[in-house]
């Protein structure tokens, strides 16, 4: 469980690092591999890496916005 809460984190981080280099919410790399995910529970992974990396861009964008 560590392991998925560093790395939920480490997605998160990616996603402030792209908002503060100026990339869109819409260039998140992770949708190309939740679009290719053949299982659910593949898919299920993919959707969580990509939440998190929306979730940190858009922290970094609030705190930009302030």
């Amino acid at each position: 469980m560590d392991f998925e809460i560093s790395a939920m984190l480490d997605w998160q981080q990616r996603g402030m690092n792209a908002r503060v280099l100026g990339l869109s919410a819409c260039k998140n790399p992770v949708a190309p591999y939740l679009e290719k995910a053949s299982c659910p529970r593949e898919k299920d992974s993919w959707s969580q890496k990509a939440e998190a990396w929306l979730f940190g861009w858009n922290i970094e964008d609030a705190a930009r916005a302030s």
